[in-house]
């Protein structure tokens, strides 16, 4: 292999393992957090967010599929258990009858906005708060290129149940 092709230095590498471990650490922070407050684990949490991000709040096992950030396993499974919990429901498309369509329970939303509000807490404590004025647009900058590598990626705006300051 060419060294030169994978040129790294222990700054870079140091950097990107602190960015590794930070990362982390905070998603532990926040999957503890929801699943005290919420009952939920990250894996569930993606899945509401994802119907939530949708007009009507309802997706195909397919697209929801697709749309998840983390995968516990088979989404179908992490339906049917979400189901079995009473957070989710299953039902037919009134476009095509060989699509089901997976929507929120009223229970689902409830705890989707609890732990939304628990991600929120724990991204402004334990990330927002370490990072400067100074720092932010330069950290924006090099985590929006990484995340333009895959197309396939959620793209700004976000959406949350909540408002955020501008």
């Amino acid at each position: 292999m060419n060294d030169s092709a994978v040129s790294l230095d222990a700054r870079q590498f140091s950097v990107w393992a602190d960015f590794v471990l930070a990362h982390t650490r905070v998603m532990r922070l926040i999957e503890h957090s929801i699943r005290k407050e919420a009952g939920l684990t990250w894996a569930q949490y993606d899945v509401l967010y994802n119907l939530n991000a949708e007009p009507g709040s309802a997706l195909s096992i397919g697209d929801l599929t697709r749309t998840l950030l983390y995968s516990s396993g088979s989404a179908s499974k992490l339906v049917a258990a979400m189901q079995r919990g009473g957070l989710i429901e299953r039902e037919q498309s009134t476009d095509d009858r060989r699509v089901i369509l997976v929507r929120p329970t009223a229970e689902g939303s409830q705890a989707f906005e609890r732990a939304t509000a628990e991600v929120l807490r724990v991204v402004r404590e334990e990330f927002a708060a370490h990072l400067s004025d100074e720092e932010l647009p330069v950290v924006a900058a090099f985590l929006r290129r990484l995340r333009e590598q895959d197309p396939k990626l959620r793209r700004p705006p976000y959406d949350l149940p909540v408002a955020l300051d501008a």
